[in-house]
């Protein structure tokens, strides 16, 4: 045991004070272990494209609330997470220009003591920018450059900046310090000259006039002219080099991190994928059966436990309602698996189909590219209750209003431009949107957009919600540094996925009908059930097999074509002549056909309307040209074993090309004095065989059954009049 007699005893107070000392040391012990053990950050990345709006001002601010939301719930207690805020710059060939009292609105918000309170704020730049943005750049407690950024004056015509515009950004730049006053003045000012000066003390940034004030008092050592009065200056990386509030280097997410101190599994990104990407363009032209809609699901899904970027490509006109609405929410869910969708339209998404591409992140149109408007959706009918909840609950994921979505699967409801006055909000709503709302007092309507039924670039642009336009996929697929050659189309998934992809072939359907046709021309030619029967019933089913696949063909549709041909062969082999039972068979069939090539019955808009006269066109052609490759057919043949099996009974080609002369010219008095035998009942008109051919005859008045024989007595025109011989 540790004898302690022999140390003096501190008094009480000295004892007090050192057991104190400990406690304390013990805590900063404590807390300084509980540091090194996490010490890395929490962040959230959000991109902010520009233009910055009026229009969208309210859709980005409400994403940045988003984004701090979710990185509160992420970060360590008694830390601030980053709000890192790229501003992605605008397209070469876009000429919008951010507002300023967007911009204006952006840094309120960015500096306001709420935000800081909760987060730090980075801003990121990557390209060339040359508007407003730039303030609410300032605004941003941290900047971070690449190499290859450039800035320019916010406005081309300067003398668009005012004296108050001026005077914000002097505040802005005064209050974060991240560039000089003099530069500043610089970029705002193409007349104000920036030097770079010496002197005993330092070296800094000056304009002409403060160059000339030190050159006076004989403090100057040297400058270096960066712009000169009348030049506009850009901001490179000479310039951001020398700013300690400035890095400069690569603003891929790895270097950030790095930077940043960021924890990996803390690293959130609002709506889209988090460093490396793993991207996939998934193909929505094949959207017209519920069957295609539910292999789409299975593929979305499939794909999304795999990439963390999905493409969509759209060219589609709508279909099947209900079906396309459970696609939409599947789209929207992604972003709960940290999955960026995005939507390319280059020509339409007709109908339910334009709710696909809203259900994204993002939206990009091609130059003539539409959204929503008539299509072969089935018809909505009046908002009900559980429509409405449908639509809100797509509102509340995607964060757009719930009347676009309306207007897609509704092309005639009224649609008006609303401007909420205490923020320049800009926001698209139906009667029963406005009306709903608890705030609507606060809202302004404006222009209104019922002149066209569907949603073209200007319209998405004016709303807030279009990314940009995009002549092709690959200018999709440049605005996150891919090439086609680095991402895989996905169509279909499985054996039913490539049975319809080749039930949705033209070729196919094309390929399938002209077979039914021309075998059909063939049998009608030649009486008997034969190989042309068998033919023109296997291109039939097949025909109509491939469009059930496709989602338009019903129980009508099978029911008119199969009467169809039911009538033609009663009238072949049942009741020879051309009469009611021909006439109502080629009419079913025809009225079928035309049916089958589209997913509605009766058309309800101007674009069905269109879609079923292309339909009887596209039928009526085929038909025209399938009996020009008949006749080519039996001549180019003639009396090989194809010519016999096409038209077994005009083997004999000379006989055949005699007759066809004769037909053609409607010349039968070399029949006359002909005998021959019937093949059904005359009563008076019925068929017969005369030699090789068989003819539509009338008998001279009295009834002759059938396999009786005949003789022709006289011919008028195309008209043979026969008598019973015995």
């Amino acid at each position: 045991m540790l004898n302690l007699q022999g140390i003096p005893r501190l008094p009480i107070s000295l004892r007090a004070i050192f057991i104190i000392l400990s406690v304390l040391l013990l805590v900063e012990y404590n807390l300084l272990l509980a540091q090194g053990q996490d010490q890395q950050q929490t962040a959230v990345l959000i991109e902010v494209q520009l233009p910055i709006q009026n229009t969208n001002i309210g859709g980005i601010t409400r994403a940045l609330d988003s984004a701090i939301e979710n990185a509160g719930k992420a970060k360590v207690k008694n830390q601030r997470p980053w709000l890192l805020i790229r501003f992605l710059p605008l397209s070469e060939n876009n000429q919008i220009r951010s507002d300023f009292g967007a911009c204006n609105t952006l840094e309120s918000y960015l500096s306001s003591p709420s935000l800081t309170r909760r987060c730090r704020t980075v801003a990121i730049l990557n390209g060339k920018y040359a508007d407003h943005a730039f303030l609410p750049v300032l605004s941003c407690s941290k900047l971070i450059v690449s190499p290859e950024t450039n800035i320019h004056g916010p406005e081309a015509d300067t003398s668009l900046l005012t004296s108050e515009v001026k005077d914000d950004y002097r505040r802005v730049a005064e209050a974060h310090k991240h560039f000089p006053a003099s530069v500043i003045e610089a970029v705002l000012d193409p007349t104000v000259a920036l030097h770079e000066v010496t002197t005993d003390e330092s070296t800094f940034f000056a304009t002409g006039v403060e160059r000339q004030e030190l050159f006076d008092k004989g403090k100057l050592n040297s400058s270096t002219a960066i712009s000169v009065s009348g030049d506009i200056l850009t901001l490179d990386k000479l310039i951001f080099n020398q700013q300690s509030a400035i890095t400069v280097m690569p603003t891929n997410d790895t270097t950030l991190a790095t930077e940043l101190n960021i924890a990996p599994t803390r690293f959130l990104k609002s709506s889209g994928p988090i460093g490396e990407i793993h991207a996939v363009v998934v193909d929505m032209a094949q959207l017209q059966s519920p069957s295609r809609i539910r292999d789409k699901q299975i593929l979305i899904n499939n794909l999304a436990d795999q990439h963390n970027l999905i493409i969509f490509q759209f060219e589609s006109d709508g279909a099947h309602t209900d079906e396309l609405i459970n696609l939409a929410n599947t789209i929207a869910d992604l972003r709960y698996e940290e999955v960026k969708t995005v939507a390319y339209i280059k020509d339409h998404a007709r109908g339910a189909a334009g709710i696909l591409a809203l259900a994204c992140d993002e939206i990009y149109l091609g130059p003539e590219g539409s959204l929503g408007g008539f299509g072969n959706s089935t018809k909505l009918g009046e908002l009900t209750f559980e429509i409405q909840e449908t639509l809100l609950a797509l509102e509340k994921t995607t964060t757009r209003e719930w009347s676009l979505f309306y207007r897609c699967l509704q092309p005639t409801i009224e649609l008006h431009i609303f401007t909420r006055a205490q923020t320049g909000e800009t926001r698209g709503f139906c009667p029963q949107q406005i009306m709903s709302l608890d705030d609507k007092d606060q809202w302004t309507r404006g222009t209104p957009l019922n002149d066209r039924r569907h949603f073209n670039a200007e319209d998405l642009q004016t709303l807030g919600h279009l990314q940009g336009v995009a002549s092709d996929l690959s200018a999709v697929l440049g605005n996150y540094d891919l090439k086609l050659s680095d991402v895989e189309i996905k169509t279909t998934t499985g054996l039913s996925g490539f049975l319809n992809e080749v039930a949705h072939s033209d070729w196919f359907l094309w390929a399938t009908l002209t077979m039914a046709i021309y075998g059909l021309i063939a049998e009608l030619a030649a009486p008997g059930l034969g190989v042309p029967g068998l033919i023109s019933l296997l291109g039939f089913g097949l025909h109509i097999w491939a469009r059930h696949l496709n989602g338009t063909v019903d129980a009508l549709e099978i029911i008119l074509i199969l009467i169809g041909v039911i009538c033609i062969g009663v009238e072949l082999f049942v009741t020879p002549g051309f009469g009611l039972f021909g006439i109502g068979g080629i009419c079913s069939l025809l009225f079928g056909l035309i049916l089958s090539a589209q997913s509605f019955s009766l058309p309800t808009n101007p674009f069905q309307r269109q879609q079923i006269a292309n339909s009887f066109l596209g039928i009526i052609g085929t038909i025209v040209g399938t009996v020009l490759l008949y006749q080519i057919s039996i001549r180019l043949f003639g009396d090989s074993w194809i010519g016999r099996i096409i038209a077994p009974k005009n083997n004999d080609l000379a006989t055949a090309q005699r007759n066809n002369w004769n037909e053609a010219m409607v010349h039968w008095e070399h029949l006359v004095g002909q005998t021959g035998q019937t093949t059904s009942r005359l009563s008076p008109a019925g068929k017969a065989r005369l030699g090789s051919k068989v003819y539509d005859v009338v008998s001279d008045g009295e009834m002759v059954s059938a396999n009786s024989m005949i003789k022709v007595i006289e011919v008028i025109g195309n008209r043979i009049v026969v008598s019973k011989s015995s």
